[in-house]
């Protein structure tokens, strides 16, 4: 119906507008509330505007029949209910026929974290070589293990992003926040290893704004090409048993720093989570770590 349509539309204006969303978060918005709206049209023949607590549950229970997992039920969910939210604010409606439902407890899988000895394999693999290619990969793959941020803060940091004197970047995150992250010595050595080189990846007589350029649309090295090169590298490495990405890199850095004895709420800071909770399944992860290290004690039957 062409009335949902324009409601989308304005539904994804007022993300840009208002809650200032990033790309990525908008397009998994909208794509749900599509779709939600598609089941609403076809199986009611009527507006979103119509839509009642029944009509929910009827979306709910197809979804549900379709095997999807509860996390994604989640978050279509919390998808369904932004938009509602914005249907009541903005007049379209008066009562939210969404606001009983409750949402299904999330699931925390925890994430397969590196050790530090297979990180170290990965770093020997890459390190091996002095051309400029893998002289880019050490330096993507030791910031991140280093500073923790999102694979796509890191390919796109400016070269204005990086403070060698302070040792650390100004990354630019999710809804455009800004924030500093400290880096160790060793990555910022790997980084000016890298420097040297990084003419080789830009154009003759053009200059790039981007600590690592590309031929790519964005102008800079892509996510997908760092996950690439890394599960090439794991199987180098003899890791091709484990499914490495750009991911595992900051799962590993937050774990290990934990157990490292790290404060939970500079992490979250360094992490660029708003919410602690997030950050504390790591706390699960290295107390799953120690508690199997407790294991080989020889009294651990009478200990546990």
């Amino acid at each position: 119906m062409k009335q949902d349509k324009n409601l989308i539309k304005l539904f994804n204006e007022m993300m840009i507008s208002e809650k200032m969303s990033s790309v990525n978060t908008r397009r998994a918005y909208i794509s749900d509330v599509q779709l939600f709206v598609n089941f609403i049209n076809k199986r009611y023949n009527h507006s979103v505007l119509s839509s009642s607590k029944e009509h929910i549950s009827g979306w709910l229970d197809d979804i549900n029949n379709k095997n999807i997992s509860r996390n994604t039920t989640l978050r279509k969910l919390s998808s369904i209910k932004e938009f509602f939210k914005f249907l009541v604010i903005d007049g379209f409606i008066k009562d939210n026929p969404i606001s009983d439902i409750k949402s299904p407890r999330r699931h925390r899988n925890l994430p397969n974290v590196l050790t530090i000895k297979e990180i170290e394999k990965l770093i020997d693999v890459v390190s091996s070589s002095k051309e400029p290619k893998s002289l880019r990969l050490l330096a993507l793959i030791e910031l991140m293990y280093s500073s923790g941020v999102r694979v796509e803060e890191l390919v796109s940091l400016s070269l204005k992003s990086v403070n060698m004197e302070k040792s650390h970047l100004l990354v630019r995150g999710k809804g455009e926040k800004e924030r500093l992250v400290p880096v160790g010595k060793t990555a910022l050595n790997a980084l000016k290893d890298y420097l040297v080189v990084r003419k080789y990846f830009t154009k003759i007589n053009v200059s790039s704004p981007w600590m690592f350029p590309s031929s790519s649309s964005k102008g800079y090295f892509t996510a997908r090409r760092f996950a690439q090169l890394l599960t090439v590298t794991a199987l180098k490495a003899g890791l091709g048993y484990k499914n490495i990405s750009p991911h595992s890199l900051r799962h590993a850095f937050a774990t290990h720093m934990l157990a490292g004895g790290a404060d939970l709420r500079v992490l979250q800071e360094m992490l660029g989570h708003a919410d602690i909770s997030t950050v504390q399944i790591y706390t699960h992860i290295a107390d799953d770590k120690r508690r199997r290290a407790l294991n080989m004690h020889p009294l651990s039957k009478n200990i546990l």
